[in-house]
């Protein structure tokens, strides 16, 4: 498990770089179409909101799955934390499946489209820059964060056997903010 993990951990990064590079571009478009509004008569890069919209798409999918093999992903476990330990955490595991099942599905839907896509030319209105190469990416990024967030999944069913019985939020202990500030 640990080597699969691993595997997919580097995968994870590997797709997150094009996230990296992507955010980079970003900025560095805005930056030069804000200072070409400013200082010249030419009114910024044309069509920078098409630009903007496919750097996006490379952003957003591409560091999903990174997001998920580090627990940067916001969760609630109020409802987790007030089972057993050993509940808590085969609830967790199976939570995780069914989202890795169902961004499997969504994975196969947008794999489908990319067909449509290419078929229909879709482009950018100025650059006529096509949208399906960045389809292709948005499903590699999601297909990675499908199998990350599984794998995150079969881990905790793993974690369910060393798990202890006593609640989660036991463990938890109180601090006084009121002494740290």
């Amino acid at each position: 498990m640990d080597k699969a993990m691993k595997f997919v951990d580097n995968i994870t990064l590997k797709v997150c770089y094009v996230a990296m590079v992507a955010a980079f571009f970003l900025m560095c478009m805005t930056t030069f179409h804000a200072v070409m509004r400013k200082f010249t008569t030419l009114g910024g890069i044309k069509d920078s909101l098409g630009l903007t919209e496919l750097t996006m798409v490379l952003i957003v999918f591409c560091s999903l799955a990174f997001m998920e093999s580090q627990n940067g992903h916001i969760r609630v476990d109020i409802l987790l934390n007030k089972f057993p330990k050993k509940i808590g955490t085969a609830l967790h595991g199976v939570l995780l499946t069914m989202s890795g099942i169902f961004l499997f599905i969504m994975f196969y839907a947008m794999a489908g489209n990319i067909t449509t896509v290419y078929a229909r030319g879709a482009s950018t209105v100025v650059w006529g820059i096509p949208h399906w190469p960045f389809l292709i990416v948005a499903v590699v990024g999601l297909f990675v964060y499908a199998l990350d967030i599984l794998m995150h999944g079969f881990e905790k069913f793993s974690q369910v056997k060393t798990a202890s019985d006593e609640p989660a939020d036991k463990e938890v202990k109180d601090v006084d903010l009121t002494t740290q500030m």
